[in-house]
């Protein structure tokens, strides 16, 4: 086993992270793992933009009030707060970093509407705001000295010594390799790869909160799962969104018979908040309708607005001037995570997370559109803050070479199998999450869901470290949607259909067995 040391170690390389990198680069040498290309995260399939009250007639507090309602009474009201009151500089300071938001005839930031908002808030770089963001800071990383991005590196198992987070075990090329740092912080994204449907990348395997589970630390909220209402019916996985900034635009969604629905199931009809369209929906589904988006009335401006929505259109063949877009619910967004004060500390000594992985609290039960960029951004930043201002004797360490030696003696590891020698197991768990602990849940289904994967866990070899994360968050999520008996937010148990006030409270987890660093 090779020895690799660092100051800081950050597992992923998307937003959150390059964000994290950033803030500690002055501070230390940082090193980021990430399993695959740098580029193959879900930041990079952002569309629809990123929310901030930079509007002459907005305010963070409006922006604040927003996010709490869309958080179905779960959402933290001091980390919505920073948040909120974050956003503007975040957006001046990607501005100075090159991002190119779009802007409108006299030159000012062109705002969209997106569902759940009261204000048009949502700046944009056509249909591809991730990606523009994501470019900007990995540019911006990749001209600092002190921050060295390593791919094709995939995470196995957390290290702790008495009771803080030390380093990780990880693979590089078949090759195992023992990395060593001040501070280990997740940025690892979400898990949206567990359900049959979603627009998640293959990478979205749950892994960093499977990492945080086997090493004690707390999970959080980990039932809320948001399923994003419009992702194109047609093509392979990951399914393709189509923005709710299209919605945002003046496009509405009708059913096989031509009906304008939505009105029927929500006040604020097709600008609803995800969940609400996202049910909505799988109702009319399960009445045998097809539902698609009428995007005819935005017209030729389609293709400027949204260019690669409108490029993957062209390639079935659909053209939004004068076509439907058949459209469906799928995975998007998990608002639990890596509990985590408004540092990304989580409840393990020197275990940080942020982004998709953690859970801050600002999301509650559903996150409100275009958020997630920013949660990224600003919860990223503060972790470097929150390890700027600790005292340097709480970097005290066991010596790397000592540690090494003890790891192996301790455990052997093996070099991962490939997920696609596990993808049979693999899909049978994503059809089940997907029928059983998907948009619609009861109790009768996830019991059965449990006992299914817990079969499939018993089959599972120690070396097939993916679908032993994938199996370890499903079991996570179902278990906690089994302890939720109401609905409320991304969360819907048609046993439960009514939200109740006596259960909005968050729900904690820690794994009840002990990790393989606690034994170290």
């Amino acid at each position: 086993m090779r020895l690799l040391k660092t100051d800081f170690l950050i597992i992923g390389s998307g937003i959150a992270g390059l964000a994290a990198a950033l803030g500690l680069a002055s501070v230390g040498k940082v090193t980021i793992l990430t399993k695959k290309k740098a580029d193959d995260c879900n930041s990079v399939l952002a569309q629809g933009g990123i929310a901030a009250a930079v509007g002459k007639t907005d305010s963070s507090q409006w922006h604040s009030e927003d996010t709490l309602r869309a958080g179905a009474g779960l959402s933290k009201r001091r980390p919505v707060r920073l948040l909120t009151d974050a956003a503007p500089q975040v957006i001046r300071s990607l501005s100075a970093l090159g991002v190119r938001f779009d802007r409108d005839e006299a030159g000012e930031l062109d705002l969209a509407m997106e569902g759940a908002h009261g204000q048009p808030r949502v700046l944009h770089h056509g249909d591809q705001t991730g990606a523009e963001i994501w470019r900007a800071l990995h540019e911006e990383a990749e001209r600092r000295s002190q921050i060295e991005i390593r791919a094709g590196i995939e995470v196995l198992e957390l290290l702790v010594d008495r009771g803080r987070c030390v380093g990780v075990v990880a693979a590089e090329a078949q090759e195992l390799v023992c990395c060593t740092g001040k501070a280990v912080i997740l940025a690892t994204g979400g898990c949206g790869n567990l359900f049959e449907r979603t627009t998640n990348l293959p990478v979205s395997t749950g892994d960093g909160m499977a990492l945080a589970w086997r090493a004690g630390a707390v999970l959080a909220d980990m039932e809320f799962i948001q399923f994003h209402p419009t992702a194109l019916a047609v093509g392979g996985q990951p399914h393709f969104l189509i923005s709710e900034a299209v919605r945002g635009e003046g496009a509405a969604l009708v059913n096989d018979q031509g009906e304008r629905f939505m009105s029927g199931y929500h006040e604020l009809a097709d600008l609803a908040s995800r969940d609400v369209v996202s049910r909505a929906i799988a109702a009319e589904q399960e009445k045998g309708r097809s539902v698609f988006l009428d995007a005819t009335g935005i017209g030729a401006k389609f293709a400027a607005r949204f260019p690669g929505i409108h490029e993957q259109l062209r390639l079935f063949a659909i053209d939004p001037v004068h076509d439907w877009i058949p459209v469906t619910p799928v995975a998007h967004f998990v608002m639990g995570g890596v509990k985590t004060d408004s540092f990304g500390r989580s409840s393990l000594a020197r275990l940080w997370a942020c982004g998709e992985a953690a859970c801050t609290g600002v999301h509650g039960a559903n996150r409100l559109a275009s958020n997630s960029l920013l949660e990224g951004l600003v919860f990223g930043g503060r972790i470097g803050e929150g390890i700027k201002a600790l005292p340097e004797h709480s970097w005290s360490d066991p010596d790397p070479d000592t540690l090494l030696s003890r790891v192996s003696r301790k455990r052997s590891f093996l070099p991962p199998k490939s997920l696609a020698a596990q993808d049979e197991r693999a899909q049978r768990l994503r059809e089940i999450m997907w029928r059983q602990v998907g948009i619609i849940r009861d109790a009768k289904n996830m019991i059965e869901a449990l006992s299914e994967l817990e079969k499939l866990g018993a089959a599972t070899a120690s070396d097939e470290y993916t679908l032993k994360n994938m199996l370890q968050v499903a079991g996570i999520i179902t278990r906690a949607a089994l302890a939720r008996r109401e609905s409320r937010g991304g969360h819907y148990r048609s046993d439960h259909p009514r939200a109740k006030a006596s259960l909005a409270t968050h729900h904690d987890q820690r794994s009840p067995a002990v990790g393989l660093g606690q034994s170290l």
